[in-house]
């Protein structure tokens, strides 16, 4: 740890002075850009839009081009000599074929809708792990935030031991207090620094689980902008865990991709049940061929005289295919059920969410105002026991007590802080709101 906070102390120290800070609103918009989950998710929605174009383009003709060289021998027998021989034959075949289907129990028509839902619930999945990821970057964010706060007040309150300490000095040399009680002030300072130490190690951690969150590649001169939170107030009154919740789901994208993950999963049984259902088609195409045994008729005319279009309709009723139709009919409409639970799920898990967001944010508002209120009194006390102290009217670990009081009071305070803020940011979260300071 000791390392962490010399390669903490050194970096600031050569790169303060050139350092590109982050802002809240850029670290997510940094992390989404590169987060490998949210671009997996982008390509697989990707892939619906073109699994849904390619069901579209089949509802046209497919066309077809052939051709064929063939060569053939037979053995022949010379009217002329009576031997056998080989004989060659060449024959080229030319054609082009077309075919269409007119009907097939609206399979085509509910895959493309069902393609379509598909590419939309795909976007939403995405944008869901986009929002995950920003709760995430929010609450390592916030914890860098805290971390700085720490080091600042372990400073000042080490600046403020060391004062006292030369204080004791001096009144050791006059005489005015025991060497115990410098060497209490000297023990304070110790643990004082010892407090500062890993306050930076710990801001050191917090800013590297940001910037891996983020992937960042580790840099020194990684900062962010401290916001302006000096206009922090609890809520007047507790949040109602129902009404957020009902407002979650008209907006959050997890809802709305798992209604539209139900709604694909319905049109699949219709898909299956298509399977059940006569269909027609329509085929076309036009042949010709040339054969080297026909030497009345060169190459061009015969290719003219042995054209042969054709058309046709074919009728497919299917009589019996084993139980596959009514396999895959009873399984997806199993499918579907287990697409209905994971949507109820989603909401389920959802609605938990929110209401341990709403009980953060009433348990975080007391201990703000609890917290807040023990500083004040602890400072007032710290007060008083400094000018005493100042005076010689209390001994030097009285005096230890009340500070030592303040400095648990102060990073109480401070933890109760930023405990609100993020339970606060974090209700905006569920009810819709950017994430932002």
């Amino acid at each position: 740890m000791a390392f962490v906070f010399l390669w903490f102390m050194q970096g600031t120290a050569q790169n303060d002075s050139t350092t590109d800070s982050f802002s809240l609103s850029r670290c997510i918009e940094y992390a989404l850009e590169h987060n490998i989950v949210v671009r997996q998710r982008d390509l697989n929605s990707e892939i619906n839009l073109v699994t849904a174009s390619q069901l579209r383009m089949a509802r046209f003709p497919s066309v077809e081009a052939s051709a064929r060289q063939n060569m053939s021998w037979n053995d022949v027998q010379s009217v002329t000599t009576g031997r056998w021989s080989y004989e060659s034959n060449s024959t080229t075949s030319l054609g082009v074929n077309a075919s269409m289907n007119l009907f097939n129990g609206l399979k085509t028509r509910k895959a493309i809708t069902q393609a379509d839902i598909d590419y939309k619930s795909g976007q939403l999945d995405a944008e869901a792990q986009r929002e995950s990821i920003a709760l995430q970057v929010l609450g390592a964010y916030t914890q860098v935030l805290y971390s700085v706060e720490q080091v600042e007040n372990a400073k000042r309150q080490v600046e403020l031991t060391h004062s006292q300490l030369n204080l004791a000095a001096e009144r050791l040399n006059i005489g005015t207090i025991s060497r115990a009680d410098y060497l209490q002030v000297e023990s304070q300072l110790a643990t004082e620094e010892l407090t500062l130490t890993n306050a930076y190690n710990q801001l050191a951690t917090n800013r590297i689980t940001l910037m891996q969150l983020m992937e960042y590649p580790i840099n020194d001169s990684f900062k962010i902008v401290t916001p302006d939170l000096s206009d922090l107030n609890p809520p007047l009154t507790p949040p109602d865990p129902s009404v957020v919740y009902k407002r979650a789901l008209e907006v959050k994208p997890e809802i709305k991709g798992a209604a539209l993950k139900t709604e694909a999963a319905e049109m699949e049984i219709d898909i299956a049940k298509a399977d059940a259902m006569p269909s027609l088609a329509l085929d076309a195409g036009l042949s010709t061929n040339y054969t080297d045994n026909i030497q009345q008729l060169n190459f061009s005319s015969q290719l003219e005289h042995n054209l042969t279009p054709t058309l046709g309709l074919t009728l497919s009723v299917p009589i019996f295919r084993q139980g596959q139709v009514k396999s895959q009919v009873a399984t997806a409409i199993i499918r579907n059920e287990i697409t209905k639970l994971d949507g109820q799920s989603t909401q389920n898990q959802l609605r938990k969410n929110i209401e341990n967001a709403c009980l953060d944010v009433t348990a975080s508002s007391a201990e703000f105002q609890s917290a807040g209120q023990q500083y004040n009194a602890a400072k007032a006390s710290y007060e008083v026991a400094s000018e005493r102290y100042a005076n010689g009217l209390i001994n030097t670990v009285d005096f230890l007590v009340q500070k030592t009081g303040l400095i648990s009071a102060e990073s109480a305070r401070l933890q109760a802080r930023y405990n609100l803020i993020y339970s606060l940011k974090a209700l905006d979260f569920y009810s819709g709101k950017n994430i932002t300071f």
